[in-house]
């Protein structure tokens, strides 16, 4: 029986054994962290080492559920060089429900002038039914020229002197036509007239022609009776009876708010052709943006009127009183 071994009871182990299980100890605890450093790098669960870009720290791994997270800081601001204007969030309808109808927009304005006023109450009872803006110009000398005047400015609706000037080829109508304003006056003549005429239509707030197709052809005559339509305040519509005139590029060039006729709904004899010039108004001012209309009391205008001339909404147009046009 062998007595001198190394595994005899009470006797050390063999001393090569304690460095052997040293190094195998130390190999195991370098693999392990080896493993855990390369599952880190790959973004994998880590018990030692923090994975690049995460911030939070490796106790937070591992504390309690119940533990109350902190508030995460906010993020600060890019610098102003690379900050990006982010497009406001799209608002998304919720399922089943119809979407918000856009909004209509206004394309253009139109404005209508209704002339030679002051002779018929029933005509404005007409135009006041129609609940627009439209203006009424009133003839001086018509029988019922203040009461036009004051009913239609009680109801909101712009008011005009429809001023009487001569005309070239309409000499009996002038001769008929009381307060014609004509070329062979001076100019306080002409001052004197155009003041008498004011005063018997009260509350104008501009100025209209009646015919003065011969009147509105002088720029020097113009100038004379436009000076007192300046010192008072007053705006100018040329109606355009002539293709000669200069009267709207006298009141521009004089600092007067002025603007053209564009449309005549019933110049002629033929009442049948009111409605189609109501609509080609109605495409001007769509096109331009801005149109103005005259028509006169007629039965048949006014007829057309309170058939059609709501149309203006199916052209997107508005009304608007012929003050909204005028050039300054």
């Amino acid at each position: 029986m062998i007595t001198n071994s190394p595994w005899k009871k009470g006797r050390e182990p063999w001393p090569a054994f304690n460095l052997i299980a040293v190094i195998m100890f130390s190999t195991a605890i370098v693999s392990v962290l080896a493993l855990d450093f390369i599952n880190s790098r790959k973004g994998e669960r880590s018990y030692f080492f923090r994975p690049p870009g995460k911030r939070t720290a490796l106790v937070a791994e591992v504390k309690s559920p119940h533990a109350q997270e902190p508030a995460p800081k906010p993020e600060a601001a890019p610098p102003e060089s690379v900050r990006k204007t982010e497009p406001p969030p799209v608002a998304k309808e919720k399922e089943g429900e119809a979407p918000a109808p856009a909004k209509k927009r206004v394309r253009g304005q139109v404005a209508l002038i209704v002339d030679d006023m002051g002779n018929s109450l029933e005509a404005l009872d007409v135009i006041l039914g129609l609940k627009e803006a439209i203006t009424v110009s009133v003839l001086p000398y018509s029988l019922q020229a203040q009461e036009t005047a004051k009913t239609a400015h009680e109801n909101n609706l712009e008011v005009f002197l429809h001023l009487p000037l001569e005309s070239l080829n309409n000499h009996e109508t002038a001769l008929d036509t009381e307060g014609m304003i004509m070329t062979a006056m001076s100019p306080d003549e002409i001052v004197q007239a155009f003041e008498t005429d004011l005063a018997r239509v009260p509350y104008a707030d501009g100025v209209n022609n009646h015919m003065g197709s011969k009147f509105t052809a002088n720029a020097e005559l113009m100038r004379t009776l436009l000076l007192p339509l300046k010192e008072r305040g007053l705006f100018f519509v040329d109606s355009r009876t002539t293709a000669q005139t200069v009267a709207y590029r006298e009141a521009v060039r004089m600092g007067i708010p002025a603007v053209n006729r564009d449309v005549f709904l019933d110049a002629d004899a033929d009442r049948s052709r009111i409605k189609g010039r109501l609509i080609e108004l109605f495409k001007l001012a769509r096109k331009k943006g801005r149109a103005l209309g005259i028509c006169h009391p007629y039965p048949e205008t006014l007829e057309t009127l309170k058939r059609s001339f709501r149309q203006f909404a199916d052209y997107d147009l508005e009304v608007v009183p012929v003050s909204k046009l005028v050039q300054k």
